[in-house]
């Protein structure tokens, strides 16, 4: 999974018309200056831990599915308020909820956790940066997010 930034008229060109998307994602470089949103393989991970927190912060049901089957857009609203969510979650928050038997048991992708032990929670916590980092990012740019999966 990962994430970047967009201006709302780009966002809104995804999220209605297929082809100039495509069009639109063929073309796109994201500025120099803005963080990678690559989140790896950690984004189930984190999923777990923010609702084992209940934070309130969903990264899959809070943006609108695009003309694109692979792609979610975040409008510039959806990234400040998580933003401001995340803002206020420390990882050390979500670190207390850190079970690697349990999400092996409950098959948190990629299923690594209890054989990687603590290696998997300061993964976790890496990826955690970045998606703060991402968000903060866009919303003081008042911009929306792509979130891509694949």
């Amino acid at each position: 999974m990962s994430f970047m930034r967009v201006s709302a008229a780009d966002l809104e060109v995804t999220m209605r018309d297929a082809d100039r998307a495509e069009e639109f994602l063929a073309e796109y470089v994201p500025p120099e200056t803005d963080p990678s949103g690559y989140l790896d393989k950690s984004w189930a991970g984190l999923k777990y831990l923010l609702e084992a927190a209940e934070t309130g912060i969903d990264l899959f049901f809070t943006g609108t599915p695009s003309a694109i089957d692979e792609y979610i857009g975040w409008t510039a609203e959806d990234v400040s308020y998580t933003a401001e969510l995340l803002g206020k979650t420390p990882f050390r928050i979500l670190a207390a909820h850190y079970d690697p038997n349990g999400m092996d048991e409950a098959g948190v992708y990629p299923q690594i956790w209890l054989r990687d032990g603590n290696v998997g929670l300061d993964y976790l916590g890496q990826y955690y940066a970045v998606l703060v980092e991402v968000f903060e990012h866009a919303a003081r740019h008042r911009s929306g997010l792509l979130q891509h999966f694949g």
